[in-house]
């Protein structure tokens, strides 16, 4: 490890009143243990996983919209 690198995690260690060992096996166990919480395209679409809408095609109406009459 780069001696620059190595004095930044002794201070930010120091910072958390933690040992600099520990405070590296967190920072290496983030970085290369993946999440497992699911993402927000996955949260949004289950309510829907049950409704059988796979392979739905819906045509939007394509129907100019009137201008709003301000006056």
């Amino acid at each position: 490890m780069a001696s620059e690198a190595h004095h930044a995690l002794k201070a930010r260690a120091r910072q958390r009143n933690r040992s600099a060992e520990s405070l590296a096996r967190e920072i290496l166990e983030r970085s290369l243990v993946p999440e497992s919480r699911t993402g927000l395209g996955s949260r949004i679409a289950a309510p829907w996983d049950g409704a059988g809408l796979s392979g739905v095609d819906l045509e939007r109406d394509r129907t100019p919209c009137e201008p709003m009459d301000l006056q």
